[in-house]
C-alpha cells in the first residue's frame, strides 16, 4: 500500500504532499504535543515512503554528486536498511524544544514540541535521510545533504 494511501487511511492524521514531492506538503500550524503514539504512526508512514520513493531518493543523491564531482567519477553507496532502522527507533525527547529533531546513525529524536501531522512525518523523514548516501565511501556535509532534500520537496 501506498504511502498516501497508509496516511489518508490512519486515523486522526491529516497530511498533503506536492505531485512529485517526497516531503509532505507544510501547512505550518500548530498541531498536537508529539507524543510517542503519534510518532508510532509517523514511522509506518515515513517507512511507507522510504520503500515506495527509494529510486527516487538514489536519483537525486546521484544527480547532486555528478553536479558535484563535475566530470570525475563518484561512487554513490546507499543504505536504505540503516535509515529504516534508525526510523524504527524514533522516541520523543524533552530535551531540546529548539530542534524539531536529532538524528544520529541508528536513531531519531523528536521534541515534544507541538507539530502538525505534514511536520512530524516530514521531521522523521528529514532526519532518516541524513547519512543515508555516501560519496566515494565518505559521509556527505549536512549542506549539501539539505540541498537534495530540497530538491525532494522539503522546505524546512
Amino acid at each position: 500500500m501506498s504511502y498516501k494511501k497508509i496516511a489518508k487511511e490512519m486515523k486522526g492524521v491529516h497530511i498533503n504532499w506536492e505531485n512529485g514531492k517526497i516531503f509532505p506538503k507544510y501547512k505550518y500550524n500548530s498541531g498536537p504535543h508529539v507524543s510517542q503514539k503519534r510518532i508510532n504512526k509517523a514511522i509506518k508512514i515515513v517507512l511507507a515512503i522510504l520503500e515506495d520513493e527509494e529510486e527516487k531518493i538514489k536519483k537525486e543523491f546521484k544527480r547532486f554528486a555528478e553536479k558535484r564531482y563535475k566530470g570525475k567519477n563518484v561512487r554513490v553507496n546507499f543504505s536504505f536498511n540503516t535509515a529504516k532502522d534508525k526510523v524504527k527507533n524514533t522516541t520523543v525527547s524533552k530535551e531540546d524544544e529548539d530542534l524539531h529533531g536529532e538524528a544520529s546513525f541508528y536513531k531519531i529524536w523528536i521534541s515534544s514540541n507541538k507539530l502538525s501531522d505534514d511536520e512530524l512525518v516530514g521531521t522523521i523523514l528529514h532526519e532518516s535521510l541524513h547519512y543515508i548516501a555516501t560519496f566515494n565511501g565518505n559521509e556527505i556535509c549536512e549542506k549539501d545533504e539539505h540541498i537534495v532534500m530540497a530538491k525532494l520537496g522539503d522546505d524546512c
